[in-house]
């Protein structure tokens, strides 16, 4: 969350691949830095808050609440300036004290209705519960 570049070089395995990056993306610690200065830009105030953390074997999983402002395009969504607060879980897999794979899933769908991106209503979905 403090943006410190230096941890990417010294937690992220040089092979590393990230999964949820395009295919044939960069690979490494540089590129890992590369895609946390771009959500930077991207999200002001980005803050990924761990809710629960887990292990077993070389597998870490944490899943996280990410909010943040919208400031320039994601993914064709032009700036909205909108806070958003979305729920992800990303997987890791740790070698010899480093992280060499990266696994995630994203509420996207949450987040373009967050930002506006998505306006229809998800079929089938429950109707809210009236308070008593």
């Amino acid at each position: 969350n403090d943006g410190d570049e230096q941890a990417a070089y010294e937690l992220i395995a040089d092979d590393f691949i990230d999964y949820e990056a395009p295919e044939g993306a960069p690979r490494g610690p540089e590129a890992y830095a590369a895609t946390a200065r771009w959500m930077r830009t991207v999200w002001e105030n980005a803050n990924w808050e761990v809710v629960d953390a887990f292990a077993k074997g070389d597998k870490a999983v944490l899943r996280l609440i990410f909010t943040g402002r919208q400031v320039a395009d994601f993914m064709g969504v032009p700036a909205t300036g909108i806070e958003v607060r979305v729920q992800h879980l990303h997987v890791f897999r740790v070698v010899d004290g480093k992280v060499s794979e990266h696994w995630a899933v994203r509420d996207d769908l949450e987040l373009f209705r967050q930002l506006g991106a998505w306006t229809k209503p998800l079929q089938g979905a429950p109707k809210p519960v009236p308070a008593a």
